[in-house]
């Protein structure tokens, strides 16, 4: 059988559905280059209305390729399905039971879905056929924060840590496959706890493993960067990156979205890790025209952005979603507006991504080869920025690098030292 798969969303959507691509391969299945798949397997998101258009759109569209003489099958998962159900020749298959979907195209007719089973959102097969270096390991899921604005709580049910004996075995598998880089990843991972086991216990166990690997973490909520977390950031086998989540620099707003923290602590928990690590790099994500937001308040997420010195900012315009707090909250900030604030965003993103890019230039660096077209691999140093590299360099490999920065150009290039 062949299958194709096309996913939307989140780092820990793209983690659960390559487990998923993995276990199909497994048993025998093969990927699809184009429209000629017997099963279209479509990994939803749900977090925006935008997101659930698209996914609407993909399933239409998939409903509308040609097909063989037995039919194509659509399967839909990810965050939208709900129930698990079957209409037609479409599948929904919500989180709980994505890990199932090789059974369920083996009994198409016949599948049955049986009571929920415990621990059912962690019963994934880790990818081992690598083509790349680096990999997602989920560590986490859901979350009971119920920002104003999010849907995720609702849909990705109350939290869930995947036990660490597991985490430590998952992740020995994938280096033994060839990965070299590991992104924890979860919905809400620094709320991970497996007794009394917490993240920063969690990857300390990972730091005693053997082998040469680097481990990565996700989304983070400044709230759940503790001291001994800290401690850990300026390790050799972790990634001197954090994308720390923000979504606003007004204190008035971060309350109105349910965010409990400030802008004196995000900045305090910033200047503090850069205090040990001065090039630690931050990245964000930051929501403009939030019901509300004035002028002076997007003054001060500007201002803040400036100050924390972020090479990245993931910029959203509000847009209400129906089950949400804000949903229900006057949408004031007219359409233009918000989109005049993203741009401003956007603009000073760029130009600090460049300022953080310069940091690099004459310097060395550890650089992780990934890919190779056109003969120039590309990869990331262990900051998290990315590095270009000419000629074919084998996939998966440390290498010590010269970098530079050339005029106009919005790339780090390397040079082999060692």
């Amino acid at each position: 059988m062949k299958f194709r798969i096309l996913s939307l969303g989140c780092r820990l959507n793209q983690s659960e559905i390559q487990s998923v691509s993995t276990a199909l391969q497994e048993i025998g299945h093969e990927p699809a280059a184009g429209d000629d798949a017997d099963v279209v397997i479509i990994n939803s998101c749900a977090v925006t209305q935008r997101s659930e258009r698209k996914t609407r759109q993909l399933i239409y569209r998939a409903a509308g390729e040609p097909s063989g003489p037995g039919g194509k099958r659509i399967i839909v998962t990810g965050c939208v399905p709900g129930e698990l159900r079957r209409e037609g020749n479409i599948y929904y298959v919500p989180n709980d039971y994505k890990h199932r979907i090789p059974e369920i195209i083996g009994l198409w007719e016949e599948f049955v879905a049986p009571g929920p089973v415990p621990g059912a959102r962690f019963s994934f097969t880790p990818p081992v056929r690598s083509s790349t270096s680096r990999v997602y390991l989920k560590i986490q899921d859901g979350c009971d924060n119920f920002c104003s604005y999010c849907i995720v709580p609702l849909v990705r049910g109350a939290p869930q840590s995947k036990p660490a004996e597991m985490v430590v075995e998952e992740l020995v598998r994938l280096v033994d496959a060839g990965y070299r880089e590991i992104v924890l990843s979860g919905v809400t991972i620094g709320n991970y706890r497996d007794g009394n086991t917490d993240l920063a216990g969690l990857i300390a166990r990972l730091f005693s493993l053997e082998g040469r690997f680097r481990v990565h973490l996700t989304s983070i909520s400044p709230l759940s960067v503790t001291p001994a977390l800290i401690d850990l950031l300026a390790q050799g086998k972790i990634v001197r990156h954090l994308h720390l989540s923000l979504q606003s620099g007004s204190d008035r707003v971060l309350a109105a979205m349910n965010r409990h923290y400030t802008r004196a602590a995000y900045l305090a928990l910033v200047d503090r890790i850069r205090s040990g690590i001065p090039d630690y790099n931050f990245t964000t994500d930051v929501i403009v025209g939030f019901p509300g937001e004035t002028e002076a308040d997007f003054g001060e997420t500007i201002g803040l952005i400036r100050d924390a010195g972020f090479s990245h900012v993931h910029t959203f315009r509000f847009s209400p979603r129906p089950g949400t707090k804000a949903a229900s909250m006057e949408d004031s900030v007219p359409e233009k507006t918000k989109t005049e604030r993203s741009g401003r965003v956007i603009e000073l993103a760029a130009a600090q991504k460049l300022d953080y890019f310069r940091r690099f230039d004459g310097r060395e660096s550890l650089f992780l080869s990934e890919r190779t077209r056109r003969g120039v691999t590309t990869g990331f140093n262990e900051y998290y920025a990315a590095i270009e590299v000419e000629g074919k360099l084998p996939r998966g490999e440390f290498f010590t690098v010269r970098t530079r920065l050339e005029d106009g150009k919005q790339v780090i290039t390397g040079k082999i030292i060692i």
